[in-house]
């Protein structure tokens, strides 16, 4: 039902850009670290050649999206860490860095140089990303294969709530570099120098066969030409 549902869809989409209206609705689910900035400014400038277009975002992770896809629940993921599968189709990758983020007077963001190594923020509180999040993932698989022991004193699902918590100037956290706001004042980013570190990849997918509506094609290319500008 679902399928012959998204069909239908198509047929619509097809007839509306047949009309010259390119109208309709482009579902997507994304990773929590677009929320803040790429994914709002990407759909602001499609809608200014696409003003009759409508958007539903959820926010989820690489296994929602993944069934998200598969249900007909979503016409595209743009997500971290999504890993190959025979019926999805990865329409463009690119490589994401982790950061640390800390409140401007923290200890470490006086410290001269960019960045840091994990070993100098084991002697902070530190809150962290649950292990669902693209993020945490890069941290443990790193950890995995260190001696460092990084004990978190917070753990939350919300991106928001977390950068909340290095208002307190100790804390430390962790997010994927392009969530981090560029007019952030008080909150700074460091770049993590470990020799090895991890980096994720942040993956656009549609489901594999499936013919996506014509609005949601178009906005599946402006996408992949927006994450060839980030890589």
């Amino acid at each position: 039902v679902r399928g012959r549902a998204a069909e239908l869809d198509r047929v619509r989409s097809e007839i509306e850009e047949l009309r010259g209206l390119r109208r309709g609705t482009v579902r997507v689910v994304a990773s929590q670290a677009l929320a803040p900035r790429f994914l709002p400014q990407a759909i602001h400038e499609f809608r200014q050649s696409h003003p009759l277009v409508a958007f539903d975002v959820r926010i989820g992770d690489h296994v929602q999206a993944a069934e998200a896809l598969r249900n007909f629940g979503t016409d595209l993921a743009l997500v971290f860490n999504l890993a190959p599968e025979g019926d999805i189709e990865r329409s463009a990758a690119v490589e994401q860095r982790l950061v640390a983020l800390m409140h401007a007077r923290h200890p470490l963001a006086r410290r001269a140089g960019s960045g840091l190594r994990l070993r100098d923020c084991a002697d902070y509180p530190l809150v962290l990303p649950n292990r669902d999040t693209g993020g945490r993932q890069l941290l443990e698989r790193f950890l995995s294969r260190s001696s460092i022991q990084l004990s978190p004193m917070v753990e939350s699902n919300s991106f928001e709530f977390l950068r909340g918590c290095v208002y307190d100037e100790r804390s430390i956290s962790f997010q994927m570099a392009i969530g981090v706001l560029p007019d952030e004042r008080e909150v700074v980013m460091r770049e993590i120098e470990d020799r090895g570190f991890p980096r994720g990849e942040l993956v656009l997918a549609n489901l594999r066969g499936r013919q996506l509506p014509v609005i949601a094609y178009a906005f599946m290319e402006f996408l992949r030409k927006r994450l060839a500008q980030l890589g």
